[in-house]
């Protein structure tokens, strides 16, 4: 009697562990994703702001704000958070080097924006801007699904 008490206890612990860590793979994605909607916020923002030269005063707010959640960004993926309904692709956590360095180019171009935006260099901003929208494009061709 206790050998089948033990049983369904192991089984019954089992299965909450794995409901604990689909909840959790849940929880990191939904994560992700608003993550990812404030980087593409700003992204917008940013670009609606050079090309039609309207709220040139919010300019720095954005690029600063997309510095800031751009060290945010690389922590949102870890490793079985690929379970679950994503649009990231497996090979980010099958190729965890390569993805880090996307990632990296993405904050380093968050921190050169921000820096050409923060001292008005307007003659560098469009190169600024070119880089950073790279960095997305780059992750995008390569880690999320279309």
């Amino acid at each position: 009697m206790y050998r089948t008490i033990g049983k369904v206890c192991v089984v019954g612990l089992a299965l909450m562990v794995s409901q604990l860590t689909l909840a959790d793979a849940e929880s990191e994605i939904k994560y992700r994703k608003a993550v990812m909607k404030v980087v593409g916020g700003h992204m917008s923002s940013i670009g609606t702001i050079l090309r039609g030269g309207v709220h040139m005063e919010d300019l720095k707010l954005h690029a600063n704000g997309m510095a800031s959640i751009s060290k945010v960004a690389p922590n949102v993926f870890p490793e079985g958070s690929d379970a679950g309904k994503t649009n990231s692709k497996a090979i980010i956590w099958q190729q965890p080097e390569d993805f880090k360095m996307a990632m990296d180019k993405f904050v380093m171009a968050a921190d050169n924006f921000a820096a050409v935006a923060n001292a008005g260099d307007m003659a560098n901003i469009g190169g600024a801007v070119k880089q950073l929208g790279g960095s997305c494009k780059g992750c995008h061709d390569d880690y999320k699904k279309e």
